[in-house]
């Protein structure tokens, strides 16, 4: 049954798999396509560690730069995640009933599905994240009564072999959690509520070897850290609008990510709907998650009940305190606790007696996620920026001119016109100075005027891309009027907005 879902989950992550790829994709697939050493000339404002960069520079090589062929290694580690989520809920429970409960809530899960899509770290560290926790969870299993099925006397006879084998998980342990870190910065988190498991129990030798490994083991990468630190705080001073876009309200934050984890990327327009649908939705996320604590303690899971709650909660916690500090805080980055919060639901709902309530529970959560999906794939606006489109529609102008507001924004435009057929236009992202190569745009006019050969009739396209960070005071509007141009239509693309600005010359 196991490999049905699996299937099932492959066929979810397949669908609009080739739509287009929106900036941060477009990033990771031009580092890719460039040779090795560009990878640590570009992570430097990546805020990530470097694995998945090294993973996507040798899987272009073989299968190609397509939006299929880039996000592939995201399917296959959102595949993953589900199985090593089965594993999680049998070591757990003992029960395989209960693991394809929580297989099949993670296969159809929106949120991770979306995710799975995407050229980014994201799945991977979900993946990882999940390894981790299954080689953590049986390395500190205590052998207490209904968590391993040997009996005493199989367990007293072969306990050299028994010694081998948890040495052997103890390894495989430390390779995940290794590949974590290298994976994601909120993977230290993940070690964290590994960690806190560890001193409540008084595993104090297990926790320091374990920490004392894997700091040594990633202590190469320190210093481009504290590089990638500095980066951003620059970046954060030069743009003070940032820390708002890749920000969550704190007060919302944490209601948002639990309705985000349920429904996944799609919104209601209709604000007061949208407001109670999300309250019915915590308010039956809060009842499973409840069940689990009390109900919990009477079932298999018991004795590691601990380590799942802090998977869950330490992370979501730590990163909503520190978001006061560092604005960094969005759901999709917790997308490595997903896989907790749906072994939580899937215990929660065995925690309930009456197996006719199991049945209705689990069909809701079932539900929600399939009608999420189909909102996801029947409606565009929920789909990534097209920038495809957008650069077919200029490749299809004469002599196409665009405007980005930064020339941090043109990686999509670079991946999609890689012959350069668009002549780009670049804002200095909020410094005041509009630039064409080394023109400023107040020198436009004669510009296109030498360029073209109808002087009489003048287009310029205005890609209105992140806008309000790049160029807030609208700079760019009002140079573009002092040049004498007037805008005549507007076209989105998905999120992108596309102004067409015409000049009139004589008569």
């Amino acid at each position: 049954m196991i490999y049905i879902i699996l299937i099932f989950a492959l066929v979810l992550r397949l669908i609009n798999l080739n739509q287009s790829l929106w900036l941060d994709e477009a990033v990771q697939a031009i580092t890719a396509q460039n040779r090795f050493s560009y990878i640590f000339q570009e992570i430097v404002g990546d805020f990530h560690p470097p694995l998945y960069h090294f993973l996507i520079h040798y899987w272009v090589r073989i299968f190609g730069s397509s939006e299929v062929a880039l996000r592939m290694p995201s399917v296959l580690f959102g595949i993953g995640a589900v199985y090593v989520l089965y594993l999680i809920i049998n070591e757990l429970s003992g029960a395989k009933i209960n693991g394809l409960i929580g297989a099949i809530f993670l296969a159809t899960a929106p949120f991770h599905i979306y995710y799975s899509q995407e050229t980014r770290t994201y799945s991977m560290t979900a993946f990882f994240a999940s390894t981790s926790m299954f080689y953590f969870i049986k390395i500190v299993l205590d052998n207490k009564k209904g968590l391993l099925s040997e009996s005493s006397k199989f367990k007293i006879k072969n306990a050299k072999l028994q010694f081998k084998v948890k040495n052997f998980d103890y390894l495989w342990y430390l390779l995940a959690t290794l590949c974590l870190l290298y994976s994601d910065y909120f993977g230290f988190l993940v070690l964290l509520a590994q960690g806190t498991f560890l001193l409540i129990k008084k595993k104090y030798k297990l926790l320091l070897i374990s920490n004392c490994i894997l700091l040594i083991a990633y202590f190469p990468w320190l210093p481009m850290f504290i590089t990638q630190i500095k980066t951003g705080m620059l970046a954060t001073e030069t743009l003070p609008e940032w820390g708002n876009l890749v920000n969550v309200s704190f007060l919302k934050a944490i209601p948002l990510t639990l309705v985000k984890f349920t429904i996944g990327r799609i919104t209601i327009f209709d604000k007061r709907l949208y407001t109670a649908v999300s309250g019915v939705i915590l308010f039956f996320i809060g009842s499973l998650m409840i069940r689990w604590i009390i109900k919990g303690r009477k079932s298999p899971i018991t004795n590691h009940q601990s380590q799942i709650t802090l998977w869950f909660f330490v992370p979501l916690i730590v990163s909503w305190l520190a978001s006061l500090f560092i604005p960094n805080f969005q759901p999709f980055r917790l997308l490595l606790i997903l896989p907790a919060f749906y072994l939580i639901l899937a215990v929660g709902i065995h925690g309930e007696n009456a197996s006719m309530i199991q049945i209705i529970e689990a069909g809701i959560i079932l539900a929600i996620n399939l009608s999420s999906l189909l909102v996801y794939y029947s409606n565009p606006y929920f789909h990534r920026e097209d920038w495809r489109g957008v650069v077919k529609y200029l490749g299809e102008q004469s002599n196409p001119t665009a405007i980005l507001p930064s020339e941090t924004s043109d990686w999509p435009i670079r991946y999609y016109d890689p012959l350069k057929k668009i002549q780009l236009i670049y804002g200095t992202g909020g410094f005041n100075t509009v630039l064409i190569n080394e023109l400023r745009i107040d020198e436009l006019t004669n510009y296109e005027l030498r360029m073209s050969e109808d002087s009489n009739k003048k287009t310029i396209y205005y890609i209105r891309y992140l806008v309000p960070l790049f160029d807030p005071k609208e700079n760019i509007l009002a140079e573009l009027n002092n040049a004498g141009y007037t805008k005549v239509r507007e076209i989105s693309f998905n999120q992108i907005p596309v102004w067409e600005f015409k000049m009139v010359t004589g008569d």
